[in-house]
């Protein structure tokens, strides 16, 4: 059984992604993650905090990862 870690922000996923990410980073979910975790977090007006937690799920999913919560409630 793996660790189970919560993330409960933009910045949370961010850190994941950059720091923490068990698989390559050079998918096309992983990177689409990447530029909306960091579009989001310098206030894009296109890219929202649903979007990026859509993307990171995408992410994890393509990377063989489970999510917890995938179509769970808002968590921010």
């Amino acid at each position: 059984m793996g660790n189970l870690e919560t993330l409960s922000s933009v910045l949370d996923l961010a850190n994941c992604l950059m720091i923490q990410w068990p698989a390559p980073t050079d998918r096309e979910a992983y990177l689409t993650a990447l530029m909306v975790c960091e579009a989001v977090l310098r206030g894009s007006e296109d890219d929202t905090v649903e979007d990026a937690r859509a993307a990171f799920i995408d992410a994890a999913h393509e990377a063989g990862l489970s999510v917890s919560g995938d179509d769970g409630p808002d968590w921010f």
